[in-house]
């Protein structure tokens, strides 16, 4: 049996197809190379009864060799029966708790833990005293009955947000590829454990095969892939609760002939077939928890102003004058345009720097917590964690782009390749090492005359030169050791206090052969001109309020699209629109096709917002 690393060390192995070497697992799990080669005797045994060879070179590392199909069945071995023969360590202990807390219709003892997990009871009740501070951040409580046992304690929203949770984060990317493939395609069904208990597991099989039964290329444009694996679990959750007789705040009947876009039919006969194999009844806010709008019409949320109040709000608290950057509104406000424009709870957000930030930033992420419930109201910030942590990640770019002050190490990247290659480069870098900056790259005959001109700290360079600055050699693609030498190199620099300059306020790239003042007087000219002909074709729509955040929000869009900073287009392409919305989006983009601008659907999206 594989111990955990043991088992995650043989998934990369599988999943990367290249070679991965025993200093950059050690990196990864931070553990000695001692001990990965330890565990690598372990991995090589088990590939070896699967018939797998593994290959191993110096200065190259280890890799596996196989045809697709046996590194499938590979996988679905390593994801099934030796993931969960392995015993658990106790934050799955804890999850594995919950389930079947959540499953239980009344307390459930020590006793019936330790036996269901094979576990000692002294162990469970050690771990029972976790639980609490696990269910805080989601308004639940363990009550404790002397001789009864445990129950989860909460609305029943509450308890089902945390269900979806503890599925949709203990997924791995091969088993959503998995569940997407045996959706999308006519492939045969595969053992699944991932849902940690056998009653939860029955019903996802029975909702995966209605969604197989109904799926169409025409639902794989209205839904992301996201949206419908969060579909299928709030699908499950909905029937594994009503028949234990737990409904969505009573038994009212759902009225069909509210609902006639193409999502909700689609949700609507995937519930109908569901529903009626398991004798269920079809009830109207199981619907709306389906939709994700259960909680929709409970506030009004003008989220210009609510925006502008949580920046406030958090500028007061942080002493530091946040909406004096007018970006941070922008990419705030459509970030909570996204959130909560299908109901507070639409998307379960999956952050994994979440507790990074919780941990580095912990008075940001408080004062954030504040803000959010005092002006967006409790119930739109279940799942803290990820939510707040998200929204910390806009004030913390636009600390670090408009207000930081602190210096960064001046690179001159020397190569022999182009200038794309050399920008995804120059971005893999600062990606990786937020003190240096990559002022510029050349070949090797420019080297000296970029230093003077740019004033540059450090050289990293693909050829051996000679230089009186610090060179750096590396491989013509920075590999992690490359990486790990220029963090070094910065990090020396920064300590000795070498000549380095400080951030400008904003991220501004110089423009090449424009004369700056013609830009900028011809993108005010077109956000006035756009914003002229948007109000007079929405004029019944528009508010007295909302005319001039729309104007504010006008001029920054043509500002995006001509240096092509747009918003993501991924964002939004899969949330259905009303007939009106979509006449709407018609519209407006003939406004500006008209007036020579040209802007993705998620620029639409937000113009939207302005709009009745």
């Amino acid at each position: 049996m594989l111990s955990e690393r043991e088992l995650k060390i043989a998934i990369k192995l599988l999943e990367t197809k290249l070679p991965m070497k025993i200093k950059d697992l050690s990196q990864d799990f931070a553990v000695t190379t001692r001990t990965i080669k330890y565990d690598l005797e372990h991995v090589k045994e088990w590939f070896q009864l699967q018939k797998i060879d593994v290959h191993s070179q110096p200065n190259k590392g280890l890799w596996v060799t196989c045809d697709d199909s046996m590194r499938d069945k590979a996988l679905q071995q390593l994801l099934g029966d030796e993931r969960w023969r392995q015993s658990p360590d106790q934050n799955v202990r804890l999850q594995r708790i919950l389930v079947a807390m959540l499953l239980s219709h009344d307390y459930i003892t020590a006793n019936s833990l330790a036996e269901n997990l094979q576990v000692s009871r002294n162990t469970i009740l050690s771990d029972m005293n976790f639980v609490s501070e696990y269910i805080a951040p989601w308004m639940m409580q363990l009550d404790r009955v002397k001789r009864k046992g445990y129950k989860l304690v909460g609305a029943e929203l509450n308890i089902r947000l945390f269900m979806e949770h503890l599925i949709y984060t203990n997924l791995t990317n091969y088993e959503i590829y998995q569940i997407m493939t045996r959706i999308t395609a006519d492939e045969e069904e595969s053992e699944q454990k991932f849902l940690m208990d056998t009653t939860l597991l029955a019903m996802f099989k029975i909702a995966e095969r209605h969604v197989k039964n109904l799926y169409t290329p025409a639902i794989g444009q209205l839904f992301h892939q996201s949206d419908l694996i969060l579909l299928l679990i709030r699908m499950t959750i909905s029937v594994v609760r009503l028949e234990s007789g737990q409904t969505m705040d009573g038994y009212r009947v759902l009225n069909k002939q509210l609902y006639t876009d193409d999502a909700s039919l689609f949700m609507l006969a995937l519930m109908e077939n569901v529903l009626t194999e398991l004798e269920l009844p079809l009830l109207h806010n199981e619907f709306l928890y389906l939709s994700g709008d259960i909680a929709k019409d409970t506030r009004g949320i003008d989220l210009t102003v609510v925006t502008n109040q949580v920046i406030q709000y958090v500028s007061a608290k942080e002493g530091v004058e946040y909406g004096k950057d007018p970006r941070l509104f922008n990419s705030l406000f459509a970030h909570l345009s996204l959130r909560l424009n299908k109901g507070v709870f639409n998307v379960s957000e999956i952050n994994p720097f979440a507790d990074e930030i919780k941990a580095d930033y912990p008075k940001l992420f408080q004062n954030i917590t504040e803000a959010c419930r005092i002006h967006l109201g409790l119930s739109s910030i279940i799942n803290h964690d990820a939510f707040i942590s998200l929204i910390a990640l806009h004030f913390l770019t636009s600390f670090e782009n408009t207000f930081a002050t602190k210096r960064k190490v001046r690179g001159l990247y020397v190569c022999a390749t182009g200038g794309g290659v050399a920008r995804l480069i120059k971005n893999r870098v600062e990606k990786e090492i937020h003190d240096i900056e990559i002022v510029g790259y050349c070949s090797i005959v420019e080297v000296e005359e970029l230093c003077q001109r740019e004033h540059v700290d450090l050289i990293i360079s693909v050829f051996p030169i000679q230089s009186h600055l610090p060179v750096i050699a590396v491989d013509a693609i920075p590999t992690k050791r490359d990486i790990e030498m220029i963090r070094e190199h910065v990090k020396a620099l920064l300590k000795d206090g070498h000549s380095y300059q400080p951030n400008l306020p904003y991220d501004h790239q110089p423009l090449a052969n424009e004369d700056h003042e013609q830009v900028s007087l011809e993108i005010i000219l077109k956000g006035f001109e756009i914003f002229h002909e948007i109000s007079a074709a929405f004029q019944k729509d528009i508010q007295e309020e909302r005319k001039q955040a729309l104007q504010f929000h006008i001029f920054l869009m043509v500002h995006r699209s001509y240096f092509d900073k747009q918003y993501d287009n991924f964002l939004y392409t899969n949330q259905p629109l009303s007939e009106k919305q979509q006449r709407n989006i018609q519209l407006l983009q003939e406004i500006l096709e008209q007036l020579q601008v040209f802007v993705q659907k998620s620029e639409l999206m937000a113009l939207l917002q302005y709009l009745k």
